[in-house]
């Protein structure tokens, strides 16, 4: 039906930035993950370490708050 598509999924252990979760990160893309706990799509960038932070569809919906745990 597709072809000769080649997919390679990769299946990684990390702690979501949105959910703060230690959970399972599932490749969607070459660089983009999903959480399987809360389902936040997460892109990762290599700046000498691998980090995951959200993936922004949307920037004018984005809000800055404190966690309430530091009051």
């Amino acid at each position: 039906m597709f072809g000769d598509i080649d997919i390679k999924t990769e299946i990684v252990n990390g702690t979501c930035p949105t959910c703060t979760c230690p959970t399972l990160l599932v490749s969607i893309t070459r660089d983009h993950y999903r959480c399987v706990t809360c389902g936040t799509d997460l892109k990762q960038h290599v700046n000498g370490k691998i980090s995951y932070i959200p993936h922004i569809s949307d920037p004018k919906k984005v809000t800055f708050e404190a966690p309430k745990n530091l009051e």
